[in-house]
């Protein structure tokens, strides 16, 4: 019986180390091929040269601690400008969703502050007279 256990306990641990080595090796191609879509490089270059949208980062953490209606237009414009930069449409999309997933990591912007910022990040190009006029922005909440 204790034999049995033994070699149950081993055979899991086996199985376990393999699902790990799996696991990691599928994350790894995923990673790898991603670096090498030429969009996704174009899209990162240009979030780059754009200076990662700080502005636009910052625009939106003051607009989602202040009243709907107020505006921020020194920080609006240097966004706009910011933005404007990323000359990809699609490009502009994913670099305001790394933005707002940026500060959803802070764990600082939750509940309706959290849901203010996404509504002014879909619509910040539309705002600078950009297109898309609207971004679906998706992002991943955390529970815990």
């Amino acid at each position: 019986m204790g034999r049995i256990m033994i070699v149950g306990a081993i055979s899991l641990a086996i199985l376990f180390m393999a699902a790990t080595v799996c696991s990691s090796r599928i994350m790894t191609i995923t990673i790898a091929e991603d670096a090498l879509n030429p969009q996704t490089q174009s899209c990162q270059q240009q979030f780059q040269q754009a200076q990662q949208l700080r502005s636009c980062q910052q625009f939106l953490r003051q607009k989602s601690q202040y009243d709907e209606d107020q505006q921020i237009p020194r920080e609006v414009q240097q966004c706009c400008n910011q933005l404007e930069q990323i000359q990809d449409p699609q490009c502009r999309c994913e670099g305001l969703m790394k933005v707002v997933q940026q500060e959803e990591k802070t764990g600082q912007v939750q509940g309706r502050q959290r849901q203010q910022m996404l509504q002014t990040a879909q619509n910040l190009p539309g705002l600078c007279r950009l297109s898309p006029q609207r971004c679906e922005i998706q992002t991943v909440r955390s529970f815990f």
